[in-house]
């Protein structure tokens, strides 16, 4: 513009406003705050750097939107428009569908001035840079001319492109949606291609030498689909999840948990070259855990995003450490094992809603055709908790049928890009937790209102009693205290998980205790113990059994020895041992070269079922100590600004602002020249030819890319470009 323009700014407007108005604004944009900006001149031009209204428009409703769009058709970027012109020009656009009312609009006009992308008492303009932060080729208004094809009709008439009609449209979208043309004009041959998709609907004419490819036929060519328009809201309706439903589908995360936990203390998982866990970890701690890879990849994301577990060196060592990081517990993975069941559910629950790991990504192809794997960089998407967080607002207010309709009206911009499967993908697991029962439950309620969903979750009190049954199966009505939580896994199997949980004693489960360093002694009194009513006698006779066929080996840490009262048992052993050094020196006594955890594994790998004794001949438990890597380092919070922080910027901006001359620099070229190629309207450029001869021409922007703008000529038809810096003033007609 020239430099003596007209045009209102954004900075005199800033000017005009009270101290509680220019509060509001602050307050809607805290990132234009920090550092305190010197004056009312550089608050202005903070208000309207493009990173900072792309964090505004990613707040704002269809509605607000499409109020901003129809005041940028009617030329709000380059002139002047009011709230009535705004008005009837959606009245007109939208006659065919429901549309807001005066109210609503006005309320919307409201808003978009409270984050001062729109700005002005009764004379409205959009702020610089507004419009092209938006996604490009945004659209919400109807096409005003041309095509007026719905999305199956477009989809249909694609459908039936012959490839020379395809190619011109494929061209067309590369091209940016605009292409010039002599077929564009009224008198063209019909017979042409371009007048044949002009009357098909898929082409629309701008002017005698100009097409422009329709949104809804743009988004059919790209294979994206249809996201009607949803100006108005949709009426809230979403019942209250069923809380109990979901405290005890999140008590079996829990559980998981520790049992993650517990395995890898024990056994730490080693990382691949760029950080993931391979397929073979994965399948490890899935028959570990007795649950699918699926929910392994869930638990230890949960894990990763909570702080309980971390990539690193952990202490001690394994023994066949061969460098290289591990994944495995943080000290924060102890205070979570002492912690009481609600503040762990809460625990997991506030790691979960920040969550940016994708499991559900492991074993699809990355951008290099390679499978993804789990924690690996190309597992990890930065948008998906912001995304959480949308989709559980959204199914707070309405019922899971409606959900796509509300996130269309109240985060358009995101729901364009959202596709369904990312949002079945985070119902899913927002239902394997509990945050999502029949609807919302009171965690995810008090995670949505930035409060703690420890305090919000009633977990039931824990229960230090079971029920036996013949079939070997143990029905618990209720959360076990931990200590008796951790003996159960190890003794028996879930079968039905819930607040009413059922395990099952077998042979295997039997096992895996003895081999722990539970003696069968140990197990029969923990049963008896805790048994509401008799134990059954084929519970004891199945553990006697057990213990007649195991641990008829027996080591001790002489570096170590083996004895059975069986020689032919011994020799087999020995036989299998050979990798560990182990040398028969009597008919029941044998020693070996390695430490004694090391021949028990071995042993226990070639098929035996050894255990450990002490001096006395008691059963120990060898395990290692559990393995611990540090804690990531937390950053310090951000100090919240607050409103004592608002009113003192306010202060400070007015105090300068009073000290400050000099006068706020106008409309700049670019935004000029923008704004005209959206609205299709004429300038005269003045621009310094390569000889410095100052020139004017009349022309009709088409691109604005890289610091140089197409345009047609009006007079000779031809497209000319012109170096940006070399424009000296935009005057538009």
């Amino acid at each position: 513009m020239k430099k003596d323009s007209p045009v209102p700014t954004l900075h005199r407007w800033l000017e005009q406003l009270n101290n509680e108005e220019l509060s509001g604004i602050l307050r809607n944009r805290p990132d234009t705050v920090l550092p305190l900006p010197p004056n009312l001149g550089s608050l202005a031009a903070r208000l309207q750097l493009r990173v900072s209204i792309v964090r505004v428009l990613l707040q704002l409703n269809s509605l607000e939107l499409v109020v901003l769009e129809a005041a940028a058709n009617i030329g709000a970027e380059l002139h002047p428009v009011t709230a009535p012109d705004i008005i009837k020009y959606l009245n007109t656009a939208l006659k065919e569908q429901p549309h807001p009312d005066e109210t609503q609009i006005k309320h919307a006009l409201t808003r978009l001035k409270s984050f001062a992308i729109m700005y002005g008492t009764e004379e409205l303009m959009i702020a610089q840079e507004t419009m092209p932060a938006l996604p490009n080729n945004w659209q919400l208004l109807p096409e005003s001319r041309g095509s007026h094809l719905n999305f199956a009709a477009a989809q249909e008439a694609v459908d039936k492109l012959s490839a020379q009609h395809r190619k011109i449209l494929g061209t067309l979208v590369a091209a940016g949606g605009f292409g010039l043309t002599k077929d564009a004009a009224l008198g063209a041959d019909p017979t042409r291609p371009i007048p044949q998709l002009i009357v098909a609907g898929l082409l629309a004419r701008v002017d005698e030498q100009t097409v422009k490819l329709p949104a809804i036929v743009r988004r059919v060519l790209e294979g994206r689909p249809e996201i009607p328009a949803q100006l108005l809201p949709v009426p809230a309706n979403a019942a209250p999840g069923n809380d109990d439903a979901g405290v005890a589908a999140g008590l079996e995360v829990v559980r998981l948990s520790r049992l993650l936990i517990d395995a890898l203390s024990q056994s730490p998982a080693t990382t691949l070259k760029g950080g993931g866990l391979g397929v073979r970890t994965i399948s490890r701690l899935s028959k570990e855990l007795e649950v699918s890879e699926t929910e392994v990849a869930r638990v230890i994301s949960l894990g990763v995003a909570t702080g309980l577990l971390r990539r690193g060196v952990p202490d001690p060592l394994p023994a066949d450490d061969e460098g290289g990081d591990y994944i495995a517990p943080t000290p924060l993975a102890d205070e979570f094992l002492e912690a009481d069941l609600s503040e762990q559910l809460g625990m997991l629950m506030r790691g979960w809603w920040n969550q940016n790991i994708a499991p559900w990504m492991v074993g699809q192809a990355d951008e290099k055709d390679k499978p993804i794997h789990l924690l690996s960089a190309a597992s990890v998407r930065d948008i998906i908790a912001d995304n959480r967080h949308k989709v559980i607002a959204g199914l707070a207010r309405v019922e899971r049928e409606q959900l796509r309709a509300d996130l269309s009206f109240n985060y358009p911009i995101a729901a364009h890009r959202l596709q369904p499967e990312l949002v079945a993908e985070l119902i899913s697991e927002a239902q394997w937790i509990g945050a999502y029962a029949g609807g919302v439950t009171a965690g995810a309620r008090a995670l949505l209102a930035g409060e703690d969903p420890a305090k919000a979750i009633k977990a039931p009190k824990t229960v230090d009693y079971f029920i036996v049954q013949g079939d070997f199966t143990i029905m618990v009505p209720g959360p076990l205290t931990p200590e008796m939580q951790k003996t159960m896994d190890t003794i028996a199997s879930l079968e039905s998980p819930g607040l009413a949980s059922v395990y099952r004693l077998s042979e295997k489960s039997i096992r895996h205790a003895l081999d722990m360093g539970l003696s069968t002694a140990e197990i029969l009194e923990f049963l008896k113990s805790h048994a509401a009513m008799e134990l059954p006698q084929s519970v004891a006779y199945l553990l006697s059994d057990i213990a007649r066929k195991h641990g008829t080996l027996r080591g001790g840490p002489a570096l170590s020895y083996l004895r059975s009262e069986d020689p032919a048992l011994l020799h087999q052993a020995v036989e299998a041992g050979k990798e560990v050094g182990l040398h028969q020196i009597a008919p029941t006594v044998a020693i070996a070269q390695a430490p004694l955890l090391q021949v028990i594994t071995q042993l226990r790998q070639a098929g035996f079922q050894p255990v450990a004794e002490d001096t006395t001949g008691a059963s120990l438990n060898i395990a290692p100590a559990a393995a611990r890597v540090p804690a990531a380092n937390q950053p310090a919070p951000k100090a919240p600004l607050d409103e004592t922080r608002i009113q003192a910027a306010v202060k400070a901006i007015r105090r300068e602002d009073a000290a400050t001359t000099g006068v706020a620099s106008e409309q700049p070229t670019l935004a000029v020249l923008q704004a005209a190629v959206r609205g299709q309207r004429t300038v005269t450029l003045g621009f310094v030819d390569k000889q410095g001869v100052a020139v004017h021409r009349v022309v009709k922007p088409l691109t604005v890319t890289a610091g140089q703008v197409d345009a047609i000529d009006e007079a000779s038809g031809a497209v000319h470009r012109f170096m940006l810096h070399r424009i000296s003033e935009v005057i538009v007609d």
